[in-house]
Parts: structure tokens; sequence; C-alpha cells
């Protein structure tokens, strides 16, 4: 029952490390997610291994050490994504040091003599303390590797706000964080069913079946969705902030300026979405605002928190919903279509343009169309 999903897995995970991994351009993410995806290919391949062919191996491999990289690399590619300047650094090594560690210790505790592994917490089975201390480690590592993606996914969803003017599933993530927490359910589902086979009834089938078909599942979807997430705040053409003076920190509480110089920031990014019409700009962002104005990007950021009380999502889609308002009581909506509108006026979706519009007006478009026409 198990080896068809392996056969499958380990081909879909392998393929889909090599799409990945000359994707181009190549970020860190990216060799995070490749990497990910080939070592889970190769853990099915050992399990295939363990499977049909163990007899031609003189001594069990300890590959049973594999899973606890799936949280460390995960971990790494939702970094890559969402820090602005995400390198990695020599302490972070120190996120493997687990898996080294067991490793370690699976090929010096090795027997060379065993051919075949009993069930775990069987008769047979020596060392059945060991490998529930094992089952435990690699439970444990998923689960906090897994709490601290949805930390991380969370948090840059509330942060875009003060950078993006728009919506997509390539900025928020949401992909990622589904796909995250379908990973860990299979984990949860698998271990569920081993408890209970241990405890309570003999299950007729490997409940580790349920990790596999989750890995392999996602490995498809990564494949596609992977391949298509370009970089957040690094992509071809990405806005490079200006270069502020020394001493400044990109934490605007420190930036020195005056209440007075805050006043002055805040008209400039209003006249320029006055005058400029900056706004009508679908993907329009904080840093290529910066760079048009001159401005240090977290100068901008306190000038909008501080003065205006706004966070840059809100400030431009306010700029958006008026011009869309304009239209409508010129009578456009005569000529062109709601969502016509709302797109001349710089929404990218139309969910987005509901949401907003209700949120700013109290009224959806479509009463308050209504009530133009009335």
């Amino acid at each position: 029952m198990i080896e068809p999903v392996l056969y499958i897995g380990a081909a879909q995970s392998v393929f889909a490390g090599i799409i990945i991994a000359i994707k181009r351009p190549q970020l860190i993410a990216d060799r995070f997610l490749s990497a990910w995806l080939f070592i889970v290919g190769i853990e099915m391949f050992l399990v295939l291994l363990n499977v049909k062919w163990l007899y031609m191996v003189p001594y069990q491999l300890p590959f049973l050490v594999i899973p606890m990289l799936y949280g460390p690399l995960l971990w790494g590619y939702v970094r890559g994504l969402i820090l602005e300047n995400p390198g990695f650094r020599r302490i972070e090594i120190i996120h493997f040091a687990p898996f080294l560690l067991l490793l370690i210790i699976a090929f010096f505790f090795r027997d060379p003599d065993k051919i075949v592994t009993p069930e775990p917490f069987s008769q047979e089975y020596p060392s059945w303390f060991a490998r529930s201390i094992y089952d435990i480690l690699v439970f444990s590592s998923m689960t906090i590797y897994s709490i601290l993606v949805f930390i991380a996914l969370t948090k840059h969803k509330n942060r875009i706000r003060e950078q993006f003017s728009y919506k997509s599933g390539k900025i928020t993530l949401a992909w990622l964080l589904f796909f995250s927490i379908t990973v860990y359910a299979s984990f949860c589902l698998s271990y569920l069913l081993k408890g209970i086979n241990w405890l309570i009834i003999d299950i007729q089938f490997d409940p580790k079946i349920f990790i596999y078909i989750g890995l392999t599942l996602i490995s498809f979807a990564f494949s596609f969705y992977g391949y298509r997430q370009a970089g957040i705040f690094h992509y071809p053409g990405a806005a490079k902030e200006p270069v502020s003076s020394p001493g400044q920190t990109a934490q605007y509480q420190k930036s020195g300026l005056s209440k007075t110089e805050l006043q002055k920031l805040a008209n400039s990014i209003s006249e320029a979405m006055e005058n400029k019409q900056l706004y009508l700009n679908p993907e329009i962002t904080l840093s290529e605002v910066s760079q048009q104005l001159h401005i240090p990007k977290h100068h901008l950021t306190q000038a909008l928190n501080s003065v205006l009380h706004k966070n840059f999502y809100q400030f431009i889609n306010e700029y958006r919903v008026k011009a869309v308002i304009t239209r409508l009581e010129k009578q456009d909506i005569q000529r062109y279509t709601l969502i016509t509108i709302a797109y001349d006026s710089g929404f990218n979706s139309k969910s987005t343009f509901n949401s907003v519009f209700k949120k700013i007006t109290d009224q959806t478009p479509s009463a308050y169309l209504k009530k133009v026409k009335a």
C-alpha cells in the first residue's frame, strides 16, 4: 500500500527540486526549498529501499534522522522570502545541529548484523526506548518549526501593509501557510495512528503513509507555487531605497525628525498622490514611492503612522476609493462596469476592491452605486 506513494513521492520531489534549483533568478529562499524537496525525495527513496531491497544492504541505514531537516529547511525558506536582508549567518547552523548529532549517534549505534529492523515497541525490538525518544525528537522538531513558521507568516501578513498597496498570494504567502499547516497535520495524524497502533489496536497499515502522502502532495504544490513565487522584497526592477544620512536607522523612533518635519513629509506624500496619481499603479510599493520622492522609506512610514495615522495600504487605497466614487458621481457607470472603474482606479482584484470600499464607506460598492443612481 505504501510503495506506490513512495515511488510517486520520490520521483515528484526530485523533479520539483530540480525545477526550483534551475529557476532564475535564484533566491536564497529557492536554495532552501530545492534542498527541502531533495531531502524529501531522498527519504522516500531510502524508505523504499528499506521496504523492497534492504536484504541487499549490509546493515540498517541511519536514514531515520532525515526528518530532522524538514523543519530547519522550511524555516530557512520562509525567512528567505519574508526578510528584506535574508543572508545566511553562521550562527544559523545551530538549526541543523540536532540532525548532525542524531546522525552521528545513529551511525555509531547501528547494528551491522541486523538486516531488517523490526517494528518499534515490538517484543523483538531491543532498543524500542531509543526509537521512541527519536520519534519524540522528530515530532518536537516539526512542532517547534511549524509554530515558528506560523508566527513568522502571520506577522509578515500584518507587516506588508506598511509597504504594499495591494494583496496577492505572492505577497501574503497564504499558500505557504496553508501547505506548512498541511505538512504538520500529516505528521500529527501519522503519529496519532502510530500511538493507537501501539496502545489500543493493531492497524493493518503503516501509519507513516499519511506523512508520505502529505509530503508527495506538498511536493506537487511546491513545484507549481514555489516556481511561481518571486522575491517579495528582492526581484528584478525592485526599487532601491535612497541612502539615508549617517546615524539614521530603519526604526523611525530614532530618526530624530520633528513634528514639523514629519508634517512636511506627510504633505509631500499627499501631494504626490494628488498630482502624480501614483495610486493608479495597482502594484505601487512604498519602496517605489520612496525612490520617486527621494525620501528614506522608514521616514515615509513614520510620517504615515505618526501624522496621518494610517499604514501605506490604507493610505493608497483611500485614494483609489475616492477615484472610484468620483467616477461614479460623474455617471461613468453608464459607459463602464463597476469592476472596470475599480481596475482603472488602481485596484488589482475584485475581492480587495469590495472589502476596502466597504471598510472605508461602510457600504458595499453595489449599494453605493444604487444610492448614486437614486
